[in-house]
């Protein structure tokens, strides 16, 4: 078993420039990444696309030529298509790779999974042709795919807008976009606006959106405030509501977005202390000034640690990175840290301003609808957490033993935050003192072949499994 000064489990932005700022402090470092390729969802597959879907997707998709064309010169170990499963407290990785079960030991660890796109179950959400609009875009990046038929996208954020864009220019037949961002967050924004170079350039790349928007047609829906899927065995239309309208869209292909949230699941099954941000609705891990977690030797970085883009995404792995090497008796030139910190700063101006602006409305978050289906994986509905919630459940925990919901193959990935939600409205408590599901190994699936070899090489001693 191979020792690492740094194991980074993610080769997306964070993860790979937090790997090079390593690698260039001379400290040894491995990058493990359940991708094909190295650059994570937000440069996936760059390096392959043809160029006509390059310039569809646009220039901060190929922004990231120069991040892995470096980490490519560098001759960083990245392990491609290597699914973390477990990791101990000794800070043993365990993973997946080819088909084998490998492991790994590191002195420090940095997490860099990146965020997953924030629940939205509306009646209907569960049908065939329904979902997300980052799925939508993962299409485009992986295959030049594009979906087929009649497209309406809902939600609120900025990738809804650039989805909407992007398909279009490829050719994609899209008919509407149902905005849900509510009147008063856009005052609420205004207070927020930082007026440096940054922000006014994604102010301009709002407007852009827009403009493309409307150079193909696309009809725009605003202060949309509820919204249902029809169909019998697939979405063949959108119903939608706004104060002053109301009307059906026909739609074969309907992509739900309304932000984006940290993966948590890895600070769950290692015990980091995690806490509620209302100011982007979700959890994330308590890092201190160098983004270390409570846990010492675990770093949370990126996207991973609390939303905040690509390019900011890069320089707080950068300053983790800085700190690891401390701890490595490597000198660190001040200039260098304070020159790093002032690019995060810089690049993170307008994170205010775009999660006011963006916060999704709570029956967006938490259906009124009793039948509205909340956990897919097992079918479980919001009038069933409510009611376990009157009964005297005492969260989402106690739930999962009642009705299974979280227990599924995503693992409470696409409900944790809205049962957490539910059960915090109806019973008057907070988020925190909800809590979220205990998370256990393994953390991803995995064949049983794999954990059969686990305790043929002897090393099922160092797994606890659920």
């Amino acid at each position: 078993m191979k020792k690492y000064d740094v194991v980074v489990i993610g080769a997306g932005p964070a993860g790979l420039a937090g790997a090079l700022q390593a690698h260039e402090l001379g400290l040894s470092v491995v990058i493990l990444d359940d991708g094909k390729r190295p650059g994570g969802q937000i440069y996936r597959n760059l390096e392959n696309l043809n160029d006509n879907m390059r310039s569809v997707l646009g220039k901060n998709y190929q922004a990231g030529k120069r991040l892995l064309r470096t980490a490519k010169h560098m001759g960083l170990d990245i392990r491609a298509e290597a699914v973390v499963w477990h990791i101990s407290a000794e800070k043993m990785v365990f993973f997946v790779h080819k088909d084998e079960v490998a492991v790994v030991e590191a002195e420090a660890i940095m997490l860099a999974t990146g965020a997953l796109e924030r629940p939205f179950p509306v009646p209907g959400w569960t049908l065939p042709g329904v979902m997300t609009a980052g799925a939508a875009q993962i299409a485009m990046k992986s295959g030049s795919a594009i979906p087929a038929g009649r497209i309406v996208l809902a939600g609120c954020g900025p990738l809804l807008y650039l989805v909407a864009g992007q398909l279009a220019q490829a050719g994609a037949d899209v008919r509407a976009v149902l905005d849900t961002t509510p009147r008063g967050n856009y005052w609420r924004a205004l207070r927020y606006i930082k007026l440096g170079s940054t922000g006014l350039s994604q102010l301009f790349d709002g407007v852009r959106m827009i403009r493309t928007m409307s150079a193909y047609g696309i009809r725009r829906i605003l202060q949309v405030e509820d919204i249902r899927i029809l169909g019998e065995n697939r979405s063949e239309a959108v119903e939608y509501s706004t104060r002053s309208e109301s009307g059906i869209i026909e739609a074969d292909c309907i992509l739900l977005h309304q932000g984006v949230v940290p993966n948590i699941q890895l600070y769950r099954h290692l015990g980091c202390e995690i806490k509620w941000t209302d100011s982007q609705l979700c959890f994330h891990p308590v890092v201190d000034g160098n983004w270390e977690t409570s846990v010492p030797g675990i770093f949370a970085v990126g996207d991973n640690a609390c939303i905040m883009g690509a390019k900011a995404a890069q320089y707080s792995a950068r300053l983790a990175a800085l700190h690891i090497a401390e701890n490595k008796k490597r000198i660190i030139d001040p200039k260098t840290r304070n020159s790093i910190q002032r690019k995060f700063r810089h690049h993170s101006e307008i994170r205010k301003f775009i999660d006011t602006l963006y916060r999704p409305p709570s029956q967006f978050r938490m259906p009124t609808r009793e039948s509205t289906v909340i956990c897919r994986c097992e079918e479980i509905t919001a009038g069933e957490i409510t009611d376990l919630a009157a009964a005297g459940c005492v969260g989402p925990n106690q739930a999962k033993f009642f009705t299974r919901c979280g227990m599924g193959p995503c693992q409470g990935r696409n409900c944790g935050l809205t049962v957490t939600e539910l059960f915090a409205h109806a019973t008057g408590k907070s988020p925190t003192e909800v809590g979220y599901y205990t998370i256990r190994s393994p953390i991803r699936p995995l064949p049983l072949a794999a954990l059969a070899r686990v305790e043929t090489n002897g090393l099922a001693a160092d797994i606890e499994f659920s």
